[in-house]
This record gives structure tokens, C-alpha cells and sequence, in this order.
């Protein structure tokens, strides 16, 4: 049986306790054009504004829902890529067009 890629191009939605954040790292970037959203095998997530040139438009966030901090694994090695089960971008609306959001995706998630 394949494994599902944890890269996705297509417009995801985020959790409950993702959307809270999605939405406090997008009104501190302004210039944003969505968020990275980055899931850990152990329940932590990364997550970081990108803009239309899908540059960094904010620090990465790393955060665990229901905890005071990062899991202990992820203090070690900062979430490591060979942890990540599922990644997108949340877009900010209104959303930028196909091309913009494909060139974004390929350049921030490496899809």
C-alpha cells in the first residue's frame, strides 16, 4: 500500500486549536498571504506567515495544543522534517490566484 505524502497543494483546513493560531500569526503579519501549517508525529505543530513571494512573514511558531510547551522530543531536534505527517498552507482570504498559490506551496513546502 503507498503512504499518503504529508504535502499538500490543495487548500486545507485547519483544526480548531490551529485556526486560533492561524488567525493571531495572521494579524500580526500583515503582508501575509497565509500560514504554513506543519504537523508533528507527536501532536506538536510548526507554523509560519508566508507572502506572495512565499518569503517568511513571521518567525516560526512552534506550539502543542493543551500544553505549556513543545513536547521534549521536539525541544531536541525542532521538529524535524522526518516527523511531519501533514503540512499545507491555510490562505488568507481573498486567496491569490492558482499559479500564485502552486509557486507559494512548491517554494515553502517543498512540494
Amino acid at each position: 500500500m503507498a503512504q499518503k505524502s504529508p504535502f499538500s497543494s490543495h487548500s486545507s483546513l485547519p483544526e480548531k486549536g490551529e485556526q486560533a493560531m492561524v488567525e493571531a500569526i495572521l494579524e500580526g503579519s500583515p503582508e501575509a498571504v497565509g500560514v504554513a501549517v506543519i504537523r508533528l508525529d507527536c501532536g506538536c505543530r510548526k507554523m509560519a506567515a508566508v507572502n506572495a513571494q512565499g518569503e517568511p512573514a513571521s518567525k516560526i511558531i512552534m506550539y502543542r495544543d493543551n500544553a505549556e510547551s513543545i513536547c521534549e522530543l521536539c525541544q531536541n531536534d525542532q521538529g524535524a522534517f522526518d516527523r511531519v505527517v501533514r503540512q499545507f498552507i491555510s490562505w488568507k482570504t481573498p486567496e491569490p490566484d492558482h499559479i500564485t498559490k502552486e509557486t507559494i506551496v512548491r517554494k515553502v513546502l517543498g512540494a
